[in-house]
Order: C-alpha cells, then sequence, then structure tokens
C-alpha cells in the first residue's frame, strides 16, 4: 500500500508473526528494531507524498485539457461494431429467411449483439 499507516500495520503484522521482510531496492532488512521502524516510516511517508503529486499532477492536466476545450471521457453513443461492414450481407441473409442464430454464428457475435445491431441499424 502507499499508506503510510497501511505500510507500518503490515509491517507491525508481519513482525508479530515472526516474517522476516526485506526491501528490494537497497536490501533493508524491516524488524522490530528501531531503524527498521524509522526506515519503514521514511519510504512509507515517501510513498504517500508521490501518490499525493502523481494526483495533484494529473489533475492539473485535465483541468488544463478541459480548459483548452478537450472533451474528456468516452465518446457518446453507441461506436462502432464490427458487423457494420456486413450491413448488405445481413439484410440479404435476413431477406433469405435466415435465423438470428445463423447469422450470429456466422459473423463470430452473440445474438443479443446482433439482435441490439439490428435494432440500432432499423433491420
Amino acid at each position: 500500500g502507499r499508506s503510510m499507516l497501511e505500510c507500518m500495520e503490515i509491517i507491525a503484522i508481519a513482525t508479530q508473526k515472526g516474517i522476516k521482510m526485506y526491501t528490494v531496492k537497497g536490501g533493508w532488512q524491516l524488524d522490530d528494531t528501531i531503524q527498521s521502524k524509522v526506515m519503514a516510516m521514511v519510504f512509507s511517508m515517501v510513498a504517500e507524498i508521490e501518490r499525493d503529486l502523481i494526483s495533484k499532477r494529473t489533475k492539473e492536466a485535465l483541468q488544463t485539457k478541459k480548459a483548452n476545450g478537450v472533451k474528456l471521457g468516452r465518446p457518446k453513443g453507441a461506436g462502432k461494431s464490427k458487423l457494420d461492414i456486413y450491413k448488405v450481407e445481413i439484410e440479404a441473409l435476413i431477406k433469405n429467411g435466415s435465423t438470428k442464430k445463423f447469422i450470429a454464428k456466422r459473423y463470430g457475435t452473440s445474438e443479443s449483439n446482433l439482435f441490439n445491431w439490428l435494432s440500432k441499424n432499423d433491420l
């Protein structure tokens, strides 16, 4: 975790259970000594500050983009469907009496997706 309290709690629980913890970078052993507790606290504080800075930079960048008129988020409405390129073929299959199940299987989609696509395209 990146919360200092969360990290200290995890280290305390691990120490109580006799688990030895080592940092990957630097090879520090985190145990019940004062030095280890100080190092763990420093690492935890640095991680928490880093998380806060990342969050702040992200929010500022999003505000800047918004101020410059960039629309954020997912575009409204349905996107393109993989069935769109087969519209003429699907229309012909429907006119010839093919089942929806057959059409869905032929174009590698589910029946529910095909039904949604058909209603969206007024077929």
